[in-house]
């Protein structure tokens, strides 16, 4: 049997919320450290991600207020019918609406980003570095050619080096 105390329903909660706000925090900060475009179009990726509706932050507060909405059904009242057709509404707010809006914002920033010199798609995490194929081949050298690459790009050049 333990010896420490169970917290009370408002304490979890409370403790909840502080851990998702640590969260946007730092999805808050990651956009504004710079005034680059790709930090700020990739925060908005982790709020919505057009590829996959279903990821990010406004899917997992879409998919809260679905459960507590499906749970809430099982409640015996003469309100609950228009309870749950606020949270449905709630629901749908989060995640197409508002996500809908941040997809547009997503689409105008788009021309913004760097394109990667490889792939030639422009993606929040591109990031002009020294050349990782000359790089990997000549390390005493100190002039190579700053080239713009995205993450996987960046790979591949160093693993055919």
């Amino acid at each position: 049997m333990s010896s420490s105390q169970k917290m009370t329903v408002e304490q979890e909660l409370a403790a909840a919320v502080a851990i998702v706000r640590v969260g946007l925090d730092r999805i808050r900060d990651a956009a504004t450290r710079t005034e680059q475009v790709g930090p700020h179009a990739a925060a908005l990726q982790a709020l919505r991600d057009p590829g996959n509706p279903e990821n990010g932050v406004l899917a997992a507060v879409a998919d809260v207020i679905g459960t507590i909405t499906v749970s809430i059904t099982e409640v015996d009242h003469r309100d609950i019918d228009r309870v749950v057709e606020l949270l449905d509404e709630a629901q749908a707010y989060a995640q197409d609406s508002t996500g809908e809006r941040i997809d547009k914002a997503l689409d105008l920033l788009g021309p913004l980003l760097p394109v990667c010199e490889e792939c030639g798609k422009g993606r929040p995490d591109v990031e002009v570095m020294a050349d990782p194929f000359s790089t990997a081949l000549y390390p005493e050298d100190t002039d190579h050619r700053q080239i713009p690459l995205c993450p996987p790009c960046a790979i591949k050049r160093f693993e055919e080096s």
